[in-house]
């Protein structure tokens, strides 16, 4: 267990609130664990489930009936895992699997204030400072529960309100993300950068966000086990 994780716990299928179309991620018995994203198509609880084949390059990956696999997904502020056995292959003509249901699920909350450094571009939203390019601005750092903006601009007075614009992909579901962020600036710097005395100086901005969202959570959480 990492740092920026809490401690891992057995959970219910219902804590996982699984829903048909959700990403998840399969890691693969090999001695690669190779890893591959596919979709819910359905279940029935406590027989089994549905899943869709996975695919790489246009081409269904090459899966067999009774290999064991474990299965991975993002729910809420948590990342399930549990294992299961591809029991029967369902090719034609849908390309779908059947699988065991999980007998045992393990939760592993993640910390919401985690923040982690980055640089990652950010649109900013507001009406009164439109005009400026996407790559202005960046973060200097994030959490789930808020960030610091770096950029020409002043983006406002301490307790205005900024609404931001992330795009980001997350290995964990496979897919791209692009959330907007509202928060409240709670401080504003000015910054020089060092050694670089001919750049102009930027300005620097604390902002907390009204509202968590989970798949900026799962981005921290990201980031940080690529760091250690």
């Amino acid at each position: 267990m990492t740092n920026h994780e809490q401690a891992i716990k057995k959970a219910k299928f219902a804590d996982m609130k699984f829903q048909v179309g959700q990403r998840v991620q399969l890691i693969l018995e090999s001695a690669g664990a190779h890893k591959q994203y596919t979709s819910v198509i359905g279940w029935v609880e406590n027989e089994f489930l549905m899943l869709r084949v996975p695919q790489e390059d246009g081409w269904i990956v090459h899966l067999r009936e009774g290999m064991n696999v474990e299965v991975r997904l993002f729910s809420g502020l948590s990342i399930f895992t549990f294992k299961s056995r591809i029991n029967t292959m369902l090719l034609n003509p849908r390309n779908y699997m059947l699988m065991s249901f999980p007998e045992e699920i393990f939760e592993t909350p993640m910390r919401a204030h985690l923040r982690v450094r980055t640089s990652l571009p950010v649109e900013i939203l507001n009406a009164s400072i439109t005009g400026h390019n996407l790559g202005d601005f960046h973060l200097h750092d994030i959490s789930g529960g808020g960030t610091s903006v770096v950029g020409p601009h002043k983006l406002g007075e301490v307790d205005s309100s900024v609404k931001l614009r992330l795009r980001f992909d997350l290995q964990s579901t496979g897919k791209s993300e692009d959330a907007e962020m509202t928060g409240t600036i709670q401080n504003v710097e000015l910054i020089h950068h060092a050694n670089q005395s001919d750049s102009k100086p930027e300005y620097q901005h604390g902002i907390r966000f009204h509202e968590p969202d989970a798949r900026v959570v799962l981005l921290v959480h990201e980031l940080k086990e690529r760091t250690d």
